[in-house]
């Protein structure tokens, strides 16, 4: 059996393999140590579906060529999520237009796509956004129960839409993480002189104004870093990644302490200059070489 990795020949020698799950199962974890995976295969050049279970038995004595498209984890990630993605752009079409029968096949494939959705939505292990979306499904009846009716199709609708816009941002993390990184530490930047008003707002009882400053500075944060995450090379990620962390850890203690004296003092001398000269630090490989 001939093995070819996207068209090309490998050299790898089939030892106890006796079928194609066998060969499969080996080249996969070949690949895996190079920091790839598998997006698709063909077998005997007729594509299979890597979920079906049936090719996995066939001996590899009846087969004549396995050929496997290897994707890097980027580019495995950025499929996944333009897959999530579209699946509640369906979503949403099918509630605004009150289509019964594609909402319910939707409902049945939902179950598998929200197990790896933490995975998509790289939220923390105690994600805020999808508490909101399990909470706004139940509410709405979502995925439906056999033949029981839909609450609330406008509400379904909007949050796969809000689901479908963060999926996309994250899509553009992966897709094109220097564009995505430069433009966040801009917008950082930009955020930066609205820090001074947070103490004042926490010490004349305007909390909401002041929580709102700090959470947009903590999303814009999680932005830069997971764009960050996914750049091959260019700066130094992690000394970016721990000075950020250790300064915003400092003010997550102050604020649990409400000592508004040392929130005040943070923002002003220690994060609003690291995030002033974040655009500076954020320069990739053929920046600096220019």
């Amino acid at each position: 059996m001939i093995i070819t990795i996207n068209g090309e020949n490998i050299d790898y020698t089939l030892e106890q393999e006796t079928t194609v799950g066998d060969a499969f199962a080996g080249v996969s974890s070949w690949l895996e140590k190079s920091g790839m995976v598998v997006g698709g295969i063909r077998i005997d050049g007729s594509a299979v579906l890597l979920s079906d279970a049936d090719w996995r038995d066939r001996s590899i004595a009846d087969v004549e060529s396995l050929d496997l498209e290897a994707l890097s984890l980027r580019e495995s990630r950025v499929l996944q999520l333009e897959t999530a993605r579209d699946f509640f752009l369906l979503l949403k079409n099918a509630a605004d237009a009150g289509d019964r029968e594609s909402l319910g096949e939707l409902s049945s494939g939902y179950p598998d796509l929200r197990r790896i959705l933490p995975y998509l939505v790289a939220d923390g292990p105690h994600s805020a956004v999808l508490a909101e979306t399990d909470a706004a499904l139940e509410r709405v009846g979502f995925p439906l129960d056999s033949d029981a009716p839909l609450d609330d199709a406008d509400a379904l609708a909007s949050e796969a839409a809000r689901l479908a816009g963060i999926l996309e941002a994250r899509r553009r993390e992966a897709a094109n993480p220097e564009d995505e990184a430069r433009r966040s530490a801009e917008s950082l930047a930009k955020t930066a002189p609205t820090l001074d008003d947070v103490a004042v707002n926490l010490q004349t009882g305007r909390d909401k104004q002041a929580m709102e400053t700090i959470i947009t500075l903590a999303d814009e944060l999680q932005v830069l870093m997971r764009s960050l995450g996914w750049c091959g090379g260019g700066p130094d990620i992690g000394a970016i990644a721990d000075d950020l962390n250790g300064i915003l850890q400092e003010l997550e203690e102050a604020l649990k302490a409400g000592d508004t004296v040392l929130i005040g003092d943070l923002l002003e001398y220690e994060i609003k200059p690291r995030l002033l000269d974040l655009p500076e630090r954020i320069r990739f490989d053929e920046e600096d070489a220019s």
